[in-house]
């Protein structure tokens, strides 16, 4: 397990030195400093959760607003190749009409 401390926090753990190391000779000691310890692992590992369900939000957001364009696109797509496809076929009767 790796333990990361701000340097106020390794100032402070310096300061402390020796109460801490009393704590660890007390097994009392020990068993709060390990809860502690465990308390501040999980406060991180919920921070870094938090954060990314914040970004798998902001994603979600963002894919469901591209699925929106997209199907809006794909009308419009839909709608233009039809209206070509009439035009298409009015230009080939008229050009058949003009060779009779």
């Amino acid at each position: 397990m790796e333990i990361e401390v701000t340097s106020e926090e390794l100032t402070k753990i310096r300061k402390d030195k020796r109460e801490i190391e009393a704590r660890f000779r007390d097994l009392e000691g020990l068993e709060r400093t390990l809860r502690i310890l465990k308390l501040r692992f999980l406060i991180e590992q919920r921070e870094k959760l938090e954060k990314r369900l914040v970004e798998m939000r902001t994603s979600y957001i963002e894919l469901s607003e591209f699925e929106e364009t997209a199907k809006r696109d794909k009308e419009f797509f839909m709608a233009f190749r039809k209206e070509l496809s009439e035009e298409n076929k009015r230009l080939r009767s008229e050009l058949e009409a003009t060779k009779k």
